[in-house]
C-alpha cells in the first residue's frame, strides 16, 4: 500500500470515529441543555454526519498534498489544521451577534457551544489520526516546504 493510501484509510478511519464522538456529544447536549429545534446545525444528527464528512476529506486532503511537499508534515499540518479550527469559531461566534437571529433562529450560547466542543473534538480526532504514522513507514520525499 502506498503512503497516499495509507493517508486516505486513516482519514476514513477519523472520520469514522470523528462520527462516533460527535453523535455523542450531539445526543449528551441534546439531552442536557435547552437547544432549540430551530437551530439548523443541532436540528437531528444528519448536519452532523454532513459537515463531519466533509472537514475530514478535506482534511484528509489537504494532508496527503502536505505529505508529498513538506519536509516535517506532521508539523505542518498541525498548524494548518490549528488556524483551520480557529477560523471554524468565528461563524460560531457570529451566531451569537443580533443579526444571526434571523438566518440562524434557535442559537443559544449552549447550542455555539455544542457546536465550538464538536470542532475541538473532531480536529483533534483527525489531526492523530492522520499525523499517527505506521510503524515502519518510510518518511515522504520532499521539497523542503517546511
Amino acid at each position: 500500500m502506498t503512503g497516499g493510501d495509507r493517508t486516505w484509510v486513516r482519514g476514513l478511519k477519523g472520520l469514522a470515529a470523528s462520527i462516533v464522538a460527535l453523535l455523542a456529544i450531539y445526543w449528551v447536549a441534546d439531552a442536557s441543555f435547552d437547544i432549540p429545534d430551530e437551530f439548523a446545525p443541532l436540528r437531528g444528527f444528519v448536519p452532523t454526519i454532513f459537515f463531519t464528512t466533509i472537514g475530514a476529506l478535506g482534511a484528509t486532503g489537504v494532508f496527503g498534498i502536505v505529505r508529498k511537499r513538506a519536509a516535517r508534515p506532521e508539523r505542518l499540518f498541525r498548524m494548518i489544521a490549528g488556524g483551520v479550527l480557529l477560523l471554524s469559531f468565528v461563524p460560531d461566534v457570529l451566531l451569537l451577534g443580533d443579526g444571526a437571529g434571523d438566518a440562524f433562529p434557535g442559537a443559544t450560547p449552549a447550542g455555539v457551544g455544542t457546536l465550538m466542543v464538536m470542532h475541538v473534538v473532531a480536529a483533534a480526532i483527525m489531526v492523530g489520526f492522520l499525523t499517527a504514522g505506521d510503524p515502519g513507514e518510510e518518511p515522504p520525499s520532499s521539497v523542503g516546504l517546511d
